[in-house]
């Protein structure tokens, strides 16, 4: 008879930019129900999110969260520049291109 090994929760966050608002999200949902995970595991942005559920006792982690979320996600005053009807998301891409994305990167 295989032996029985003790449940784990895992947190498996994978890259895709913008998913990462939604991992962190998930999180939330966890943390406020009173899961913690075992063990955290992500790849590009949720490789950073993973860094901050870990890297932060479990009473900051949301807290790093928040912050960071809001640090990448800000509006800039210059956002409406690049709302060009019927372009898509075009105009907006280059515009993170060329300008970077606060708190996140820089060209």
């Amino acid at each position: 008879m295989a032996e029985k090994r003790p449940e784990q929760v895992v947190l498996i966050m994978q890259g895709g930019g913008a998913l990462g608002a939604f991992q962190a999200g998930v999180y939330e949902a966890m943390h406020e129900a009173g899961m913690e995970p075992d063990w955290v595991v992500g790849t590009s942005i949720g490789a950073i999110n993973a860094a901050l559920i870990v890297g932060n006792e479990p009473s900051e982690r949301l807290v790093r969260l928040r912050e960071f979320w809001a640090l990448v996600s800000s509006a800039t005053t210059s956002a409406a520049l690049w709302n060009v009807p019927g372009s898509g998301n075009l105009v907006q891409n280059l515009g993170a291109v060329a300008n970077g994305v606060p708190g996140f990167f820089t060209p």
